[in-house]
């Protein structure tokens, strides 16, 4: 090798040297991509709400619009009218053009699923016994207090038929960050139904009458509403929870409620942070963790409640926590009379 060539060749060793010291070594076949950051709440408030994949997707898709535009700390952005966005199915969500159009409806996140709703319906008959008329009257006196002919009833025993109606709804959806494309939050939400019409319900009070037997699409509604309800609010709370910090105390129970909720069982935590209310009535951080949770479901009549949890808590203990709380719900209520 020549002298100039070995001159050459050192700095490029070097070069070489240096590049493996800061990469490392890459074994063969295979790519490593920087990691997008990772996603989360922070900035996240207009969500456009894409289809939810199945026969009553749509139901779903339309009530979770409707509460989450209940709630304040999101605003829903409607899709079903935008041809690229309408019919997009849950698994092609990763789609680099949906997300373009997403960007373009200045929505921060996008949340899709799928839902199946599960109807059974099981016919039977019921002995009931009924009064009828005899054809034969007695005097008697009516509502008023005169003097009237009655007619002479006797009971019989009667078949009536009855439908008794079990439903199940399950629905598995997803939240993606717009910019990161990352998944913000996945979950499942679950709800059921069991409902008899007709049969010994015929002429009950309050009864349900065979002809009151709904639609399918009437009780999938109906399940539909139930679990938009529990789906928002599970959003709403992860989005709360991510901003705000709950009050452990100095209370066993309260910090077990603390720890149950920051992994998304607030239903449980609440239970727990009322047993300790119950038991012990002047403990500030219960009242102020459940304040938490009802500010979390972000409508108004919650977040009343919340305010009134915030100021029992601030009566039990000094804590700027529950100042806060108040000064937080008395923003957002504004200027709305308590009722």
């Amino acid at each position: 090798m020549t002298k100039s060539a070995k001159a050459f060749a050192v700095p490029v060793v070097l070069l070489i040297l240096a590049v493996t010291l800061l990469f490392g070594c890459v074994p063969k076949g295979k790519v490593y991509r920087v990691k997008p950051p990772k996603a989360g709440w922070e900035g996240i408030y207009d969500v456009a709400v894409l289809g939810f994949d199945g026969p009553y997707g749509e139901n779903l898709r339309r009530q979770v619009y409707d509460r989450l535009a209940d709630v304040q700390y999101f605003n829903p952005k409607d899709t079903s009218q935008i041809p690229s966005l309408a019919h997009v199915s849950h698994d092609k969500v990763g789609n680099p053009a949906l997300f373009e159009a997403l960007e373009a409806l200045g929505a921060d996140a996008v949340i899709t699923g799928l839902v199946n709703v599960h109807l059974n319906d099981a016919h039977g008959v019921d002995q009931v016994e009924v009064k009828e008329g005899t054809g034969y009257y007695k005097k008697g006196k009516d509502a008023s207090g005169r003097w009237v002919d009655v007619e002479i009833k006797r009971t019989v025993i009667r078949a009536v038929p009855y439908v008794m109606r079990e439903a199940r709804l399950e629905s598995a959806y997803k939240v993606f960050d717009v910019v990161s494309h990352a998944v913000i939050a996945a979950g499942e939400v679950t709800e059921t139904d069991s409902d008899k019409y007709g049969g010994d319900k015929e002429q009950a009070s309050p009864g349900r009458r065979l002809r009151d037997l709904p639609t399918s699409t009437g009780t999938a509604d109906k399940l539909s509403a139930r679990a938009a309800a529990e789906l928002v609010a599970e959003l709403s709370r992860m989005k709360l929870a991510s901003v705000l910090k709950l009050d452990p105390g100095g209370n066993t129970l309260v910090k077990r409620g603390v720890a149950l909720a920051k992994d998304g069982h607030w239903e449980q935590a609440m239970a727990i942070w009322e047993q300790v209310i119950r038991d012990k009535p002047d403990e500030a951080a219960a009242f102020y963790n459940l304040g938490v949770a009802r500010e979390g479901l972000g409508d108004m009549e919650s977040l009343k409640t919340a305010r009134d949890l915030y100021k029992k808590a601030a009566s039990h203990g000094v804590n700027r926590l529950y100042t806060d709380g108040i000064l937080r719900v008395d923003g957002l209520i504004g200027d709305s009379p308590i009722e």
